[in-house]
């Protein structure tokens, strides 16, 4: 798969984004499925845990705070729906506030991940195409399918726009408007989502 100039410079960007960053809290980015006329969520709780403690799944978005920014990961269209986008961004109470918003950053799988530095980062490319119905006029699609982050303790953190197959909550759909988070890397290759 070949990389464009555009592929190039929008990791150049990621990078220089991450990397030197001490993370401070990590907090989680849910759309309200409940709110009430002033937007407030009627029934806030959580959605995100799924059926394995290892790994989360988000329909939006999560926060990186740190001694600077705050990066902020989503889904969205940059090079087809659904790749993976980063921002860095002023987060205040305000922020997105068509999400509800979880500090996960006390629970067991993000404790070693809390003051700790980012030390690589890197983007796990896919490759896709869209055709006429009859199969002809193949347009091919490189877009950001995973991110791995690297902090100095040796651990990492794999963010992918990827969805569980709800009926099999061990297989899921590549490419879609949702995230799976995990920090644990074996599961993450038993579950193909890196390799």
């Amino acid at each position: 798969m070949k990389l464009t100039d555009k592929h190039k410079n929008y990791e150049t960007v990621c990078i220089q984004m991450f990397v030197g960053q001490t993370i401070r809290a990590i907090i989680y980015g849910e759309l309200k499925y409940y709110p009430d006329e002033e937007g407030n969520n009627v029934n806030p709780e959580p959605f995100y845990k799924t059926q394995h403690s290892d790994i989360d799944t988000l329909d939006h978005s999560i926060y990186f705070k740190t001694d600077e920014q705050t990066i902020y990961v989503f889904w969205d269209n940059t090079f087809i729906s659904y790749g993976l986008q980063s921002q860095q961004i002023d987060f205040t109470e305000k922020t997105n506030d068509y999400e509800q918003k979880w500090d996960v950053s006390d629970e067991a799988k993000w404790l070693d991940f809390v003051g700790q530095k980012i030390v690589d980062f890197r983007i796990i490319w896919n490759e896709t195409w869209t055709s006429n119905m009859d199969g002809s006029n193949k347009v091919y699609t490189t877009y950001p399918q995973t991110f791995e982050i690297n902090t100095e303790n040796g651990k990492t953190i794999i963010l992918s726009a990827s969805e569980f197959i709800r009926d099999k909550e061990i297989e899921f759909y590549p490419m879609m408007d949702n995230l799976l988070v995990t920090t644990n890397v074996e599961f993450a290759k038993q579950i193909k989502l890196i390799e």
